[in-house]
This record gives C-alpha cells, sequence and structure tokens, in this order.
C-alpha cells in the first residue's frame, strides 16, 4: 500500500469537530467529507436515541468545566486557589486531571464528551458508549428505581423516566473522582439531573441539565448542552497510554494521588533498554 492511499484512508477515518459535522469539508483546507452513507438518517421518533452523536460546544461554554458560571462554597474554593498558586509558583506547570491522565471525569464525560456517542436503547435502559477517548461506558435504566446502596463510581447510578417526549435522567452514587473544575473534583454527593428532548428532525439532542453538590457547590447549577446527529461515523481504535514515559509529566502537579501512574516506562541510556518500572499497590 502506498503512502498517498495511506493519507487518504487516514483522512477518511478521521472524526469531525463539532463545526466540521455541521459544515462538512470545513475542517480541513481543500478537504471534501465522504458523502453521507444512504439509509443512515436519523429516525424522528422523539424517543428513540438510538445512533451516533456528538456534542456541540455552545457559545460561551468552556472546555474542560460542567458549566461556565460555576461558584464554588467556600471550602472548595480555597482548594481551587490553593491550587491556582502552587501552579504558578511552579511556572505555570501542567495540572494533573482525570482527563489529561486518561481516567474517567465523571458527569463531565456525561455532559460533553469529546468523542462521539453511540446510543443503543432498548425498553429497559439506554447504553452510551464512546469507544474514542476517553473510553467509558454509561448505562440509564429506564425501570426500576436506585438501590437503597449504591457502590459508588465514576459514572454514578442512572435511572431514567420520560415527561411526555422528555428524558428525565437522575444520576446519584459518584465515587467523588469526577472533574468540578479546573483544580477541583466533585464529591460523592454530586447529584446531576439531565433533561433529554430530541428535535423535530431528528438530527439533535437538547439537554436542560441541573447538578448540585453540597460540599462543593454553593447553589444548584442549570447548563444547556447539544449533541449532533453524526453521519456514518465510526468508532475509532484508541487507547489513553498506557506505561507513559517519566518525562510525559515531569514535574506535573498531583493534587489528587490517584492520578499518578502506577508504571512508568524509564527510557535507556546510550545501549540500555527502556523499562517499564510498577509501583506496588
Amino acid at each position: 500500500m502506498n503512502a498517498r492511499l495511506l493519507i487518504v484512508i487516514a483522512l477518511l477515518v478521521l472524526p469531525l469537530s463539532p463545526a466540521a459535522a455541521q459544515n462538512p469539508g470545513s475542517a480541513l483546507k481543500g478537504f471534501v467529507a465522504p458523502p453521507p452513507i444512504p439509509g443512515y438518517e436519523p429516525t424522528t421518533d422523539p424517543r428513540d436515541f438510538t445512533g451516533v452523536w456528538r456534542n456541540v460546544n455552545l457559545p460561551g461554554q468552556p472546555r474542560f468545566a460542567l458549566a461556565p458560571d460555576i461558584k464554588l462554597n467556600r471550602k472548595a474554593q480555597a482548594i481551587a486557589d490553593a491550587t491556582a498558586a502552587k501552579l504558578k509558583a511552579m511556572g505555570g506547570t501542567s495540572l494533573a486531571t482525570p482527563h489529561v491522565m486518561c481516567r474517567p471525569t465523571g458527569a463531565n464525560q456525561a455532559l460533553f464528551p469529546i468523542a462521539p456517542v453511540y446510543v443503543l436503547q432498548t425498553e429497559r435502559k439506554l447504553v452510551f458508549i464512546v469507544t474514542d477517548e476517553i473510553r467509558n461506558v454509561r448505562t440509564v435504566y429506564l425501570t426500576g428505581k436506585h438501590p437503597k446502596k449504591i457502590k459508588p463510581t465514576y459514572g454514578g447510578h442512572s435511572i431514567a423516566h420520560w415527561e411526555g417526549n422528555t428524558l428525565v435522567i437522575d444520576t446519584v452514587g459518584y465515587n467523588g473522582r469526577g472533574q468540578l473544575t479546573i483544580g477541583s473534583v466533585h464529591s460523592d454527593r454530586f447529584h446531576l439531573v439531565e433533561r433529554v428532548t430530541k428535535s423535530a428532525d431528528g438530527k439533535s439532542l437538547e439537554i436542560d441539565a441541573m447538578f448540585e453538590d453540597p460540599e462543593n457547590l454553593a447553589e444548584p447549577v442549570h447548563v444547556k448542552k447539544r449533541w449532533q446527529w453524526v453521519n456514518g461515523a465510526q468508532p475509532l481504535e484508541f487507547d489513553c497510554e498506557e506505561n507513559p514515559r517519566e518525562d510525559n509529566f515531569a514535574g506535573m502537579l498531583f493534587e489528587q494521588e490517584y492520578l499518578r501512574p502506577v508504571c512508568v516506562q524509564h527510557e535507556g541510556k546510550g545501549e540500555e533498554p527502556s523499562r517499564v518500572v510498577c509501583e506496588k499497590p
């Protein structure tokens, strides 16, 4: 296979940015996106979310925070300020966050995933699958209630019911390791409610979300999100880096120790082989 053909194949499988998804051909100058796949169109059934969706960054919304205006309480704000001061004193060194270290980001991942989301739906549940960065599977149960005793997880426990043609998703049971803002994480008391409504043409999901966290937030926060239908998107195999090289995070600030890599690759000097060293759990 020649190099030119490899380049063409690479371009065909690259995921489109949110802007390019709405305006094919705008991602790369002179690049024309492949035509939509015939017959691969969203259903206009307002209660069928099956398909492939991608988050659209709405004006004024930050990339790595849950909402543009999050008011932390005094305790959480003091922690965030202390982290900012440490970073400044260290000369702008990178901060280890769940996303940077290839870890689940909690509610952050649920509201605006970076990669396309594949939604499978049955009468009993919806399954949100992210195969690219960061790999994640979220199950929303359409029957039953939250169990009395929930084992805390990164994504929490989600149940949902229909109010007309709006799906109301209620999530609790987070493990307290999800990213809230840069420099702060949400606690295990974080509570997320999403109201998801499909557009009449079936090509977008409008998400009205509310979340609260008594441990960190001064007041509940509302945010609106939009997921756009992506015609013909295919999953790319992507694996967050394993056994990272030690210089990849040299000098990085680790406020949360669980984010520190367990196994680190040390480059050999001269003819010495590289080696991977793992810390004992």
